[in-house]
């Protein structure tokens, strides 16, 4: 029943900080083939069909890597970055300039935007996988961080990102599990933040952890969520992990 819920370790989207902790250490190297079989699944699970659809790669950017935090006080031990700009930016070392990597001939991935609902994206990075698993759950912990945890922007605009899981071969639509625990609402820096004076009220503020925490290079970030789904055992099904940019490749996730 515990086997998938050693799934865990993934962290999407960094950006831009201005304390002086202790940088996390990424490397954008790394295949996906790695870094699913051996970061984020553990044990008890048959995995197959690994690939990045969407992802730098096509301007000569890695996009996806794999972290560890070092000394810094990040609340993950290790685990996988997805980013809309390069993941080595993520962290090591600090880097005080706003995170803008990217352009428009980097595209988009079509489930994000079909499962939010939302069009205009661009610089998506994603990774998939099918998996079977002799439990009848399976849970994943992850952060979203951004640049767009700046000024009045979490009143206005969000970058988009998803956890998506369906069934293989039933014709069924994703479904997104990145969700504000209790609701329905996508996890984003518009759903989730602090009130901003004269601009808007707060949204879902105890799960907004901060500002410039000083391990990434992001102006903030969410709390640590769990994206959990019911399955059935020995049953294939897919999963698609994706974040982009929304409007324009500025202020990355």
């Amino acid at each position: 029943m515990n086997c998938i819920n050693r799934f865990l370790k993934l962290i999407l989207c960094f950006i831009c900080s201005l304390s002086f902790a202790q940088q996390i250490t990424v490397d954008n190297t790394v295949s996906p083939q790695q870094l699913i079989e051996n970061t984020l699944i553990q044990g008890c699970v048959e995995v197959s069909n690994i690939s990045s659809p969407s992802n730098g790669n096509s301007i000569g950017l890695g996009s996806f890597g794999y972290f560890e935090r070092g000394t810094s006080n990040f609340p993950f031990e290790n685990g996988i970055v997805l980013t809309t700009g390069n993941a080595n930016s993520a962290g090591n070392g600090q880097n005080n300039t706003i995170l803008n990597d990217g352009d428009s001939s980097w595209t988009t991935d079509s489930d994000l935007e079909t499962t939010l609902g939302i069009t205009n994206t661009l610089n998506a990075t994603s990774i998939e996988f099918e998996f079977i698993s002799i439990s009848n759950q399976i849970q994943f912990n992850y952060i979203l961080a951004s640049e767009e945890y700046f000024g009045n922007f979490p009143c206005e605009y969000s970058d988009g990102f998803a956890f998506l899981i369906r069934e293989v071969s039933t014709g069924d639509p994703y479904t997104n599990i990145a969700l504000v625990p209790g609701t329905t609402t996508p996890v984003n820096t518009t759903t989730i933040h602090d009130e901003i004076v004269g601009f808007c009220d707060a949204s879902n503020e105890q799960y907004f952890e901060g500002y410039n925490l000083g391990d990434t290079n992001y102006n903030g970030r969410t709390s640590v969520f769990s994206a959990t789904a019911t399955i059935q055992p020995n049953v294939r099904y897919q999963i698609k992990l994706i974040i982009a940019d929304q409007t324009d490749e500025n202020y990355d996730s």
